[in-house]
């Protein structure tokens, strides 16, 4: 029998985290109260509005949420505010003027597209705030609705930009192959879109943010079926390298002897600081000097063979950066789902102190989940 009072599943946010968005919040709403004060007479609902503790909450506690961007926080609250100061205004019943107020404001901030929870807040203010607040009519909209946003809003955009974590960056699309791997297999955005659609209710979570829980539970559900096999055992040890002041004749031979299509480029304390591949040649040095195919490579890949003045002569001058790195204890999973979605064929594996020890390639990765998909397989 189930209990009749339930506790609901506590919140997987760390204690760091908790505090942190706990203290952010104390700030934004500090702040917003005190310079709100310093321009407006009074104190209350007249400097600080109450929904503003209610969108902290949303903003600082939940930052994913849709209702958590900047359009549904500034436009819930003035289409809210605006809907309730016309209740207030046209019907003189107050508790029949709170009902349509809130009402109407959230079927609005439907239409408009700025669904904010705080906003029926802010139209029943207009409504209940008393005599003084009734007075301001529109002027509430501008002092202290307004002001009380452009402070929390600030606040918010600087917490994200600094303190949130930042998404993985995706390879830029090439219209090749029908788009990236991880997008042709497995659930798409579509197939969410249209889930989301048939259930016909708000779900407090973007596509975006569902399309990642997906892959994080997909990757953890590999790793549960698969073994904790990580970068460290999978990758190639000490591969070649060269320095920033290599030259490129010695670079591309290298690379022709050791039949390898990338090497990375270190310092002196063997960090990682560039890679150079074969694109990066054909990008920027004469392939007449380091190709074997002669003039059809140099014509399929359309090089110029001009001799400038300014043309590379060392490594560093034509290598990527910054460089794309996995640490040594990174899952199969997660590398290749960087791989796969940052467009790169190879990755240099770097250890706690930032120093490279080992390079995984494309083909590494292949033969490792083929070997634990086997040896699953066959238990």
């Amino acid at each position: 029998m189930q209990p009749l009072f339930k506790l609901p599943q506590a919140s997987p946010l760390s204690h760091r985290e908790k505090i942190r968005t706990a203290l952010v919040s104390g700030v934004a709403i500090f702040l917003a109260g005190w310079l709100a004060s310093l321009t407006i007479d009074g104190g209350g609902l007249k400097t600080l509005l109450a929904s503003m503790g209610a969108s902290a909450v949303i903003l600082f506690a939940m930052p994913h949420s849709p209702v958590a961007r900047p359009w549904p926080l500034v436009g819930g609250h003035l289409i809210s505010a605006s809907v309730g100061i016309l209740c207030a205004r046209w019907i003189p019943q107050i508790w029949l003027a709170a009902a349509m107020a809130v009402g109407l404001s959230i079927f609005a901030m439907h239409l408009a597209r700025c669904l904010h929870p705080p906003g029926g807040a802010s139209a029943l203010i207009p409504v209940l705030g008393g005599e003084s607040v009734k007075a301001l009519g529109f002027q509430f909209l501008l002092m202290p609705l307004s002001l009380n946003l452009a402070v929390m809003l600030t606040i918010a955009l600087v917490y994200r930009r600094l303190l949130l974590p930042k998404p993985l960056a995706l390879a830029p699309e090439t219209g090749l192959h029908g788009g990236r791997p991880t997008e042709r297999l497995g659930i798409q955005t579509d197939d969410l879109r249209a889930a989301l659609a048939e259930m016909d209710e708000f779900i407090d979570v973007g596509e975006h943010e569902l399309n990642e829980i997906y892959k994080l539970a997909t990757a953890q559900a590999f790793r549960r079926n698969f073994g904790e096999t990580v970068a460290s055992e999978v990758m190639a040890h000490n591969p070649l390298t060269v320095e920033f002041g290599t030259e490129l004749e010695e670079t591309w031979g290298l690379m022709q002897k050791h039949k390898i299509k990338a090497l990375p480029v270190i310092d002196r304390g063997r960090h990682v600081i560039g890679i150079v591949t074969q694109s990066d040649f054909f990008r920027h040095a004469r392939a007449e000097q380091y190709n074997t195919l002669g003039g059809k490579l140099r014509e399929l890949l359309k090089i110029s063979t001009t001799v400038t003045s300014h043309k590379p002569e060392v490594a560093g001058q034509i290598m990527a950066t910054p460089v794309i790195t996995a640490a040594v204890t990174e899952h199969l999973p997660e590398l290749a789902r960087l791989l796969t979605e940052r467009g790169i064929h190879q990755v240099p594996v770097v250890d706690e102190r930032n120093k490279l020890v080992g390079l995984i390639s494309q083909t590494d990765l292949i033969t490792a989940l083929y070997r634990s998909m086997a040896g699953h397989l066959a238990k």
